[in-house]
């Protein structure tokens, strides 16, 4: 049998980017066969439910990395924080209605500036995943991108970064690997495959402006990965509902980056944790 203690070495020396790599290699194995069907290079089919377990790929990476860093107790500490809720009912609240009533000024707002209502009676619902019930869908939602993203991005990536970093700096750095690790997805789902290729600037900067709002998010909480995976289902879901207006999530979009700008003062003092 072979010595896994190299490899643990190596990880151990450079855990950011075997987090990293780990991540990237999860996912996308996952999503491979998804692109090579959108893109006909292949005659058979991919389930599309393959989209949600590569969700899965930065939390894997994750849990890996810090069981190879610190041991099993480090793994402890991040599954603990993925259910920390004493003390945090307001943030979990904020997470959970903060989008939702976000969600409710842009419909207002939509119906002042188009003159009309917009459809509601799909809300919640998924385009993507069209034969899952409406509950069953917010649960994935929750586990395979908001855990499954989260624990990753914010519970590991982002504290071990601000280790030598500011939180904002730590932030960034985060939106980078994050926008990247989507690359794939803009050969696969509809609405990225639609996006010319300049989109990718404007859906990058609204991955920047996620990973601020996160990183405040967390780290207001006390690092509870709970509040800030649920505000990340939450506003996906509610983002990706099915209505007859994109007002609604441009509308939405202009206000998370007012208040994603605004965390930015904050992060900026947030200085480097150390060892």
């Amino acid at each position: 049998m072979s010595d896994p203690a190299p490899v643990q070495r190596l990880v151990a020396r450079h855990p950011v980017a075997s987090f990293v790599v780990l991540a990237y290699l999860l996912a996308w194995g996952c999503w491979l066969p998804l692109l090579a069907d959108r893109q006909d290079w292949v005659s058979w089919s991919a389930s599309p439910y393959l989209h949600l377990i590569g969700g899965l790929g930065p939390a894997a990476a994750g849990l890996i990395v810090t069981a190879a860093v610190r041991g099993p107790d480090g793994v402890r500490k991040l599954v603990r924080a993925c259910v920390a809720w004493r003390g945090r009912l307001g943030w979990l609240a904020l997470a959970a209605l903060g989008p939702l009533v976000l969600f409710g000024l842009a419909v207002v707002a939509a119906r002042v500036l188009d003159g009309t209502w917009p459809r509601l009676d799909q809300f919640g619902a998924s385009t993507e995943y069209a034969a899952m019930p409406i509950a069953l869908y917010w649960a994935a939602n929750l586990l395979f991108y908001g855990y499954g993203e989260e624990i990753g991005w914010r519970g590991f990536l982002q504290p071990w970064l601000q280790r030598r970093h500011t939180a904002l700096t730590a932030a960034v750095a985060v939106s980078v690997a994050w926008a990247l690790w989507h690359l794939p997805l803009f050969g696969i789902t509809p609405t990225y495959r639609a996006m010319p290729a300049i989109g990718f600037v404007g859906f990058y900067l609204s991955l920047l402006v996620g990973a601020l709002i996160l990183a405040w998010l967390i780290i207001t909480s006390g690092g509870s990965i709970l509040v800030v995976a649920v505000f990340h289902a939450v506003f996906d879901i509610a983002t990706n509902t099915p209505t007859t207006t994109q007002l609604i999530p441009t509308l939405m979009g202009a206000a998370v980056t007012i208040a994603g700008l605004a965390t930015i003062p904050y992060l900026a003092r947030i200085r480097p944790t150390g060892p």
